[in-house]
């Protein structure tokens, strides 16, 4: 995840894999990102002078994920939490798998749930059908 922080004046990389050669591999396609955001807010925010080319590069080191999975859950984390430096609400015990997973499966139910999801009743039937499809496996196996 890339951070425009106007008021530090850098560009911000959140990166839970650490990728040792972003300079090398991402660091160009990371500033096309920038430089389309930058273009944005130029045409959002044309009051305001903004002197981009002031602006140096951060990467954050302190944050890795266990796995190679996980990285869209620290990106959603950082969303939630990054205000323009470390702060340890963004690490907190977020090296363990099954921390990760609770927050994924959370996610997903706000997902399924949401009142504007269009799927939400059918998912919830089709769910109800599995349980109690599970159930009845269930009950089969104690009678034998």
């Amino acid at each position: 995840m890339i951070c425009v922080n106007i008021k530090a004046e850098r560009f911000e990389v959140l990166d839970s894999l650490r990728h040792k050669d972003f300079e090398k591999t991402y660091k160009s396609m990371a500033e096309r990102v920038v430089q389309y955001a930058i273009n944005y807010m130029k045409t959002q925010f044309a009051d305001r002078t903004v002197r981009w080319e002031r602006f140096s590069w951060f990467k954050l080191e302190k944050v890795t994920q266990p796995d190679q999975i996980s990285c869209g859950m620290y990106v959603i984390r950082w969303m939630r939490h990054w205000e323009g430096k470390y702060n340890s609400a963004l690490t907190k015990d977020w090296k363990r798998i099954d921390l990760i997973n609770e927050e994924r499966e959370c996610l997903m139910l706000d997902i399924i749930l949401d009142e504007e999801n269009l799927e939400r009743e059918r998912i919830m039937k089709e769910a109800t059908k599995y349980c109690n499809m599970k159930n009845k496996k269930k009950e089969l196996k104690g009678r034998k």
